[in-house]
């Protein structure tokens, strides 16, 4: 694919003019936009102003390689950031102590899937209406958030999820960020996501988590939710230790907020999770176990093989609550029950009902006292 031919030639402006290029409005009546930098002396940059132009594709690879010279990077990286110029874009970076890493456990990828959604819609609704814990995260406008959202490509080296949010997309008015009144709604959601991190790992590195937890159980307006602490343990593998540097890019096509950088990263350490993870429960302080019946699928069988011959122990359910939020939650069975979680988990379209207590905690949450296990097939 020629990737030349997929950036706008407003897009590859707005770029540069978030770089310090300046528009020589002269060269319009020859449809070219011409730009020049005082840092690059000598230099300019020059691109046709419309796709139609018959070189319009050479002209733009050869201003990609213009550009990733005087950046001092790599063509596909300044490719990546002129195709996400009107995007706000979050980077999830996972490293591990073990050089020897060569892949992610799947269940551990279709995690960060689900904390990256998480994180995306407590944000939303944070910026909504701050809560300190959010009932649902079933809201119209934050659920219209995570459809705008788009999948990127990953990046060579690491192990790298990449979302980005076309910052035009929503015309939401919310009320969180008064010094951001003019910036669109999904400008301020990656804003609170990224404040909401500065914070969080700032209280942890200073020593100050008690002060921040009182702070935000007192507030009108919490900015940190204990459904955004939930969803960054889920980028958390206990087999890996790893750590997670979250980076945030913001769109070029508006003005960037006040005194942030074109690119932050914020280093979630292996050993924060568990801080997190308090923080979480404090802002829930009054969670509680539930006794009911859940429906779901199974994810993950780990039992073993008995002296009879057949196998039980433990399984990873994926359970649907009540409210609409769905948990992993771990549990073990017996033989009889063992036998119909392997069929549900092999059988498409099968899911199970399960009825006992769900214990409050980190995912996947314990599940005891199991009163029945029966399986619905569709």
């Amino acid at each position: 694919m020629n990737f030349a031919t997929l950036i706008a030639p407003t897009d590859l402006r707005d770029y540069a003019r978030a770089q310090g290029w300046t528009l020589l409005k002269e060269a319009a009546k020859d449809r070219l936009y011409v730009m020049s930098n005082p840092r690059f002396e000598r230099r300019q940059l020059v691109s046709p102003m419309d796709t139609t132009a018959p070189d319009y594709a050479e002209a733009i690879a050869l201003m990609v390689e213009k550009i990733a010279v005087m950046e001092q990077r790599t063509p596909e990286a300044v490719i990546k950031s002129l195709m996400e110029v009107s995007d706000d874009a979050v980077a999830f970076r996972v490293t591990s102590p073990s050089q020897e890493e060569r892949y992610l456990p799947l269940s551990f990828a279709g995690a960060m899937l689900a904390g990256a959604q998480q994180l995306l819609l407590a944000s939303a609704c944070t910026v909504l209406k701050p809560k300190a814990h959010h009932p649902r995260l079933s809201r119209t406008e934050a659920q219209q958030f995570l459809e705008t959202a788009r999948f990127r490509h990953t990046q060579p080296g690491s192990f790298v999820l990449n979302v980005s949010c076309p910052v035009q997309a929503m015309d939401v008015q919310a009320p969180l960020l008064p010094d951001e009144f003019e910036a669109p709604f999904v400008r301020r959601a990656t804003l609170t996501l990224q404040r909401s991190l500065r914070e969080l790992v700032s209280a942890i590195e200073t020593d100050s988590l008690v002060g921040l937890v009182e702070a935000l159980k007192k507030s009108e307006a919490p900015l940190i939710s204990s459904n955004f602490c939930e969803a960054l343990t889920r980028f958390e593998d206990e087999s890996l230790k790893n750590s997670v540097d979250i980076g945030i890019t913001w769109a070029a096509s508006i003005p960037r907020p006040n005194d942030e950088p074109a690119l932050s990263v914020i280093r979630v350490q292996h050993d924060y999770f568990s801080r997190i993870e308090e923080v979480r429960r404090e802002l829930r302080s009054d969670e509680k176990h539930m006794e009911d019946v859940f429906i779901g699928t199974v994810e993950r069988l780990d039992g073993e093989m008995g002296e009879d011959g057949h196998r039980s122990g433990e399984v990873i359910l994926s359970l649907l609550l009540p409210e609409g939020e769905q948990v992993r939650a771990r549990t073990n069975l017996n033989a009889e029950q063992y036998a119909k979680a392997d069929q549900a988990h092999m059988t498409e379209g099968t899911y199970v009902k399960v009825a006992g207590k769900l214990h409050p905690g980190r995912q996947p949450r314990q599940l005891s006292e199991l009163r029945a296990f029966d399986l619905i097939q569709r």
